[in-house]
């Protein structure tokens, strides 16, 4: 019983941040008079960058360009 106690902390634990990462990333909006660069995004993935790495980036506004 403690080992699935202690699995399921375990899972709580790594499973939250990876949860809340896809959540910000599915429902952000860019500031009002930018847009998120959907090509700039789609080469990164291209050119080897992890989908967290991605991720992070784009929650950072690091793919929001002027329209």
């Amino acid at each position: 019983m403690e080992t699935l106690i202690g699995l399921i902390i375990f899972g709580l634990i790594f499973g939250i941040p990876a949860f809340m990462r896809n959540y910000t990333f599915d429902h952000r909006l860019p500031p009002d008079g930018y847009k998120v660069d959907h090509g700039a995004m789609s080469h990164d993935l291209a050119m080897g960058k992890s989908k967290n790495e991605v991720m992070d980036k784009c929650n950072r506004g690091g793919y929001d360009v002027k329209k």
